[in-house]
Parts: C-alpha cells; sequence; structure tokens
C-alpha cells in the first residue's frame, strides 16, 4: 500500500458526489510530485496579478491553461495557449477569463506551465476494471492520441521489466519516427513502472488517471498534463 493519502487530493463534496468527480490539473501535478514522479514545473495563478508576477523576468515560454472541472477538453474550449513569453503571460490569463465567461463556466484559474522541449510524446493511463482490477495504457501520446489506434494494456503495478515489454508491443516502437533510444526507453519504462504502482494504490472503484504526454528523453521521462477522473467518488473503501 502506497503512504499517499489520496483523499488529500478530493474536493470537498467529492464524497457526496454522485457523478464523476474531475480532479484539476494542478492537483493532479501535486498528487505526483508528492508520489516523486517528475512533472514540469507549473502552478496555478488566480488572477491577473498572478499570472505576471510567476512569469516576470523569466527567460522561458509558457504553456497557459484555462482550469475549470467543466471543461475537461480545454483546447477545444479555447482555453489552451503554448509557447507564451512571459510578458504576455497576463494578457493571456485575462483572455482565458473572458473566453470562461463567454462559455459560462467559472475558472479556478489558469496553470502556467514551463514548456517541455524535446523529447518524444506517451499517453500513459491506468483504471480500475471491474473483474481484472487495476489496469495501465501506453501508446502514442499528444495530438496524435486520438487518431492512432496503438495501445498495450497490463495489469498494474508492472515493474519496470514488465513495463519495457509493454511499451515494446507499441508498433509505434518498431518504426525509426517513433522508436525511443535506449535511454529514453528505460526512464519511460521506469515512469510506467511508477504509475502504475501508483495507480495499483487508488482506492476507487472506478476511476482514470491519465498523463498526455509523458515527455521521454535520454535525459529522463516528465509528465506534462495530468487528469483524474472518478466515476464515483462515494464508493472510495469498497475498492480497498
Amino acid at each position: 500500500k502506497s503512504s499517499l493519502d489520496w483523499s488529500r487530493y478530493l474536493p470537498a463534496d467529492a464524497a457526496a458526489s454522485t457523478v464523476s468527480v474531475v480532479i484539476s490539473e494542478h492537483i493532479v501535478a501535486q498528487l505526483m510530485r508528492d508520489a516523486g514522479l517528475p512533472v514540469a514545473h507549473g502552478a496555478l495563478v488566480r488572477s491577473v496579478d498572478e499570472a505576471a508576477n510567476m512569469a516576470a523576468g523569466k527567460d522561458v515560454l509558457w504553456a497557459i491553461k484555462g482550469i475549470s472541472p467543466a471543461l475537461p477538453h480545454r483546447a477545444a474550449a479555447g482555453l489552451v495557449a503554448l509557447d507564451v513569453p512571459s510578458d504576455q503571460a497576463a494578457a493571456v490569463h485575462r483572455r482565458f477569463e473572458a473566453r470562461a465567461a463567454e462559455l459560462g463556466v467559472t475558472l479556478e484559474g489558469t496553470y502556467l506551465q514551463e514548456m517541455v522541449r524535446g523529447g518524444k510524446e506517451l499517453l500513459v493511463s491506468a483504471f480500475r476494471d471491474p473483474v481484472f482490477g487495476v489496469m495501465v495504457t501506453c501508446g502514442v501520446g499528444g495530438n496524435l492520441a486520438e487518431y492512432m489506434d496503438d495501445v498495450a494494456l497490463a495489469r498494474a503495478p508492472l515493474d519496470e521489466a514488465g513495463a519495457l515489454a509493454l511499451l515494446q508491443r507499441l508498433r509505434i516502437m518498431q518504426t525509426p519516427t517513433g522508436a525511443l533510444s535506449p535511454a529514453a526507453l528505460a526512464h519511460a519504462a521506469r515512469y510506467v513502472a511508477q504509475i502504475s504502482a501508483l495507480a495499483a494504490t487508488a482506492p476507487w472503484q472506478r476511476f482514470t488517471l491519465e498523463i498526455n504526454p509523458l515527455k521521454c528523453a535520454d535525459n529522463g521521462a516528465i509528465a506534462v498534463d495530468g487528469l483524474l477522473v472518478l466515476d464515483d467518488a462515494r464508493h472510495a473503501a469498497a475498492a480497498t
């Protein structure tokens, strides 16, 4: 069992919810950091001033994402901006507030995250199957995830050897453009094994934890985006 206290990452009203509960990205990122998993540096900002202060003086480009449980598909809603210079972060935050108002939803804030360059992208997810228990899947990440039917599935938890075997089942790993270098593949396998071990301790009957993309390079693997959906948070104890 993990020492992670999963309950501290839930909204206060989650235990009474009868519908799916979407855990916001900044909370998922903190959960993963607490579990020892590398996550791209970022933070939630709740105002134009906070956005300006966080970005001030930093010679980096930002990914900025609107945070609202009502909008799990933020790019389609116009609430994702990439490669944003620091001096434009506040303006993007203001624009996202206006866009959310148009959509009739309330933003918790915007998530400012330093862009991660290089590496190849994987999608890693975990869910609880009613028959087989917690399963972990791997596939092509990023924008290609919805268009390529190339997914491998195994029961969690996996050790690094099992995670490596899972990744090597992907067709894209056999192509010159999609294959990871030996070093990147080793980092990816370690990350998948860690995710599978973490997910195996999740207390909910029905949940989905998704990392998309996981950036994999010779110097390591790092999560760029995370999503956690609880289909029935009220029955956590029944799964443990």
